[in-house]
């Protein structure tokens, strides 16, 4: 027990420090291809597959919707509705690109994810949950769609492609870590300490969205 708990406290202080390193970075590093619009197909997947990874926030939140289709169920449903919303929350940055503070909305989406993991919330085995991931999806798609901002159609639906390939493939591996680490530790302290993670993250992520 007490090599568990340390093992959690060790993984929540190193997550803590790399949310620390990553909001010190440039706001370029969100955008692959050095934050130049991509311009032929190959540049637009590329850049499509690069951007979640390359995005902290993002990364740490798919990974953390296959945690909760572990958790919850849901699995196709939740992971559709999440790709579908950053789909559409990408083109809709396209229609209107002026909606201030995108990525303090990406970082509010960390806080809930993890106040409700924390809480090891029933809401997300209700439907109501799909509308919650949906709108996630919205607010993380949202802010992919900056790169794509004055792109031709190619590589355009080349990005959208790629970043909805990447996201489902860090879903799923999501779920398989859970999976594994759930049968090495008991299952509740698993998702408390995820819980935790998220809710760190995105209040640093938020600090830094909002600061002047």
């Amino acid at each position: 027990m007490k090599n568990r708990k340390k093992l959690i406290t060790l993984s929540f202080t190193a997550f803590t420090a790399f949310t620390a390193l990553a909001v010190s970075l440039p706001a370029v590093a969100h955008h692959p291809m050095g934050g130049a619009t991509p311009i032929t197909l190959l540049e637009g997947l590329l850049s499509g597959f690069g951007h979640p990874i390359i995005g902290f926030d993002h990364l740490l939140f798919i990974f953390a919707v296959g945690i909760a289709c572990y958790f919850f169920g849901q699995r196709i449903t939740t992971i559709a509705a999440f790709l579908t919303g950053t789909f559409g929350g990408a083109l809709l940055h396209l229609l209107a690109p002026g909606v201030s503070y995108a990525d303090a909305w990406v970082a509010a989406s960390l806080i809930l994810l993890g106040v409700l993991f924390l809480r090891g919330s029933d809401f997300l085995k209700n439907k109501g949950a799909i509308l919650l991931f949906t709108l996630s999806g919205v607010a993380h798609g949202y802010a992919y769609g900056e790169t794509i901002v004055g792109a031709e159609a190619t590589p355009v639906w080349a990005y959208l492609s790629g970043f909805t390939l990447v996201q489902f493939a860090i879903a799923m591996c999501g779920f398989a870590v859970t999976r594994y680490a759930t049968a090495k530790k008991p299952a509740f302290e698993f998702l408390k300490a995820t819980g935790g993670v998220l809710a760190v993250t995105g209040a640093g992520f938020l600090m830094f969205a909002l600061a002047p």
